[in-house]
C-alpha cells in the first residue's frame, strides 16, 4: 500500500530532519532533497504542499527550527 503524502512527510521529516539535525541555511536544499525523495515514491510537489498546510517551504522551514536547527 502506498503511503500518502502526510505519511511520507511525517517520516521524512523524522529521518532526514530531526534525526540529521539540519541547519537553517539549508533550507532551501533540504526542500529539494524532500520533493526528490518524495517524486521516487510517486508523490507529487502539489501533495507535498497540500500535507505540510499549504506551504511544503514553511513545513521545512518550522521543522528545523523545531528540531533545534535555530531560528530557521
Amino acid at each position: 500500500m502506498a503511503r500518502t503524502a502526510q505519511e511520507f512527510l511525517t517520516d521524512w521529516r523524522k529521518s532526514y530532519i530531526y534525526a540529521e539535525a539540519r541547519a537553517p541555511d539549508e533550507l532551501d536544499d533540504t526542500v529539494a532533497e524532500c520533493v526528490k525523495d518524495a517524486a521516487q515514491d510517486g508523490i507529487t510537489r502539489d501533495a507535498l504542499d497540500k500535507a505540510a498546510g499549504g506551504d511544503l517551504r514553511t513545513y521545512v522551514k518550522a521543522a528545523i527550527s523545531k528540531a533545534g536547527g535555530g531560528d530557521a
